[in-house]
C-alpha cells in the first residue's frame, strides 16, 4: 500500500497520512465495517456507513493487524453520495502501533491545510 503525507503540518500534533485501512467499528454489540481515508497518531478520517454523532465512543479494530483502540467521534460530515459518512475520530491517547506499517512518514503529496480532515 502506498501512503501519502498531506501538507499543512505546521502546528499539527502528528503528520497525516493518506491510507485506506479496513476497520470494524463497535459502539455496542453490532459491528459495522468502515475504512480510513487519512490517518495520524491521534486519530483518523473514517468513511463509515453510519453517521455516528459527535462524542460517540467507538472501538476501532484494524482488520489488517487485528489491533483495537478506543476513539471519540469529534465531527460527522454529510453522506457523500456513495452511502458513506466522513467521521473525524480522535484516539484516547496517541498510538503509533495501531496503524502498523501503513503509518509511514514518506512525504509524497501535499494537500490544503484548511480541509475538514484536520485531526
Amino acid at each position: 500500500m502506498s501512503a501519502e503525507k498531506i501538507g499543512g503540518e505546521e502546528g499539527r500534533r502528528s503528520p497525516r497520512i493518506v491510507a485506506r485501512i479496513p476497520l470494524e467499528l463497535r459502539p455496542v454489540q453490532e459491528p459495522h465495517t468502515a475504512a480510513t481515508a487519512v490517518i495520524n497518531l491521534h486519530g483518523a478520517l473514517i468513511l463509515s456507513p453510519v453517521a455516528w454523532p459527535a462524542e460517540t465512543i467507538l472501538e476501532l479494530r484494524n482488520q489488517k493487524n487485528k489491533r483495537s483502540i478506543r476513539a471519540r467521534v469529534v465531527w460527522t460530515g454529510p453522506e457523500d453520495g456513495s452511502g458513506s459518512y466522513k467521521l473525524g475520530v480522535e484516539f484516547e491517547a496517541p498510538e503509533s502501533g495501531f496503524w502498523g506499517d501503513d503509518y509511514s512518514l514518506k512525504p509524497v503529496q501535499t494537500a490544503n491545510a484548511n480541509d475538514k480532515t484536520n485531526l
